[in-house]
């Protein structure tokens, strides 16, 4: 594959023997502005170099980068720190260029750029022959120019491992790969959010950015992300190398190489009808949440109805039982009670019945007893008798 400049030369892909001497050593890319960045230097190929930012690492388009700083004063004093000596961090591998780098990166979360209008962050979703496609919170899907990206960052997870003896940075190097590593956004709480409440809409997964625009033709589209020539309108078709855009009276011609990033729909739309969409699945949660606990409410007043329905059933019963066993309790007093009446009547009878006799027998009274009473008394009269004598 032939790599392009800025200027559209042809860049050979092969290691940047200029900026090798650096790699290991702190450097300052940029002098200023939100690209600036000072860190150690992981690699430098021939169209992108790698940076080491503390926990993040860099990747610069090196047909950007203006400047490179190195501190001879600080690079001149022996330290621990050195990339050859940093048992703990995962340096990434060497691709022979930036296209092939962005290839790995794949399903990473990213940013795009250290700052500015054009920064965004969000899911690389491919990378085609002269753009990529980043899946973004606000905007959805949107395609960035390659030769307007300045920069791509990401954080590595560190882990501890310490070099065998003998072993040097740049072997180090070409045994990692970042897709190898355990990619997260420079912000992994948003990452992890983006991630698993989002997920991408259909997109246009053109070839080149020419085909891409062929077929957003007569679609809204946004172009550039921010800054003054940042526009949005209807794409129609042009001539002559431009493209052109309707907004309302204005008729904007662009010309493809100034065209940095492009996406469907007006800008935050995207994040605007995902949270519609939420809001509405949020409220048709609460009405089923809602309909959900009125119904458990009625089934629970259901069931407590039929709890007390079953322990009146129940109460009912028992002062059934009772009221029986009260009137078998009764029924058996009654028949003690009447049998002790029959049992005390007779009594009464025979205690009746033998006075009378006892009485009819002292009225008839009785032949031995006279007899008897007559042989008692005849002595007692012989003996008054002859004492009268």
């Amino acid at each position: 594959m032939t790599l392009y400049g800025m200027n559209d030369h042809s860049i050979p892909s092969r290691s940047n023997d200029e900026l090798a001497p650096l790699i290991g050593k702190t450097v300052t890319i940029y002098r200023g502005g939100p690209e600036s960045k000072t860190g150690k230097l992981l690699d430098a190929q021939s169209d992108y170099l790698s940076l080491m930012d503390g926990s993040s690492v860099i990747y610069y388009a090196l047909h950007h980068v203006q400047s490179i700083t190195e501190n001879a004063k600080q690079n001149s004093i022996p330290s621990a720190s050195d990339l050859a000596n940093l048992p703990d961090t995962e340096i990434p591998a060497r691709f022979s260029c930036f296209h092939e780098l962005l290839q790995h990166l794949v399903d990473a979360y990213i940013q795009v750029n250290q700052g500015g209008p054009e920064s965004k962050q969000g899911t690389l979703l491919g990378v085609n022959d002269d753009h990529i496609v980043l899946f973004t919170q606000d905007d959805g899907v949107v395609f960035y120019h390659l030769q307007h990206i300045k920069s791509i960052s990401l954080l590595i997870k560190r882990e501890e491992t310490t070099p065998e003896a003998g072993s040097s940075a740049n072997e180090a190097a070409d045994n990692v790969s970042p897709s190898s590593a355990d990619h997260v956004s420079p912000s992994p709480e948003d990452a992890s959010k983006h991630q698993e409440t989002l997920s991408p809409p259909p997109y246009v997964n053109a070839q080149n950015l020419s085909d891409l625009l062929a077929h957003l033709t007569h679609t809204w589209v946004a172009i550039n992300r921010g800054g003054p020539e940042a526009i949005e309108g209807i794409l129609v078709p042009g001539g002559s190398g431009y493209y052109t855009i309707v907004n309302g009276n204005e008729i904007i011609r662009v010309h493809p190489h100034h065209i940095k990033s492009i996406s469907c729909g007006p800008k935050g739309a995207f994040q605007a009808v995902t949270a519609g969409e939420r809001q509405g699945d949020g409220e048709n949660q609460g009405e089923q949440k809602q309909q959900e606990s009125q119904a458990s409410h009625q089934e629970k007043k259901g069931e407590k109805e039929d709890e007390q329905h079953k322990k009146e059933k129940e109460k009912k019963k028992k002062g059934e039982e009772k009221a029986k066993d009260d009137k078998k309790t009764d029924s058996a007093e009654t028949k003690e009670e009447k049998s002790e009446k029959e049992k005390k009547g007779k009594e009464e009878n025979h205690k009746m019945k033998k006075h009378e006799e006892d009485k009819n027998k002292e009225k008839k009274g009785d032949p031995h007893e006279k007899s008897k009473k007559k042989d008692e008394e005849k002595p007692k009269k012989e003996d008054q008798n002859h004492k009268h004598d």
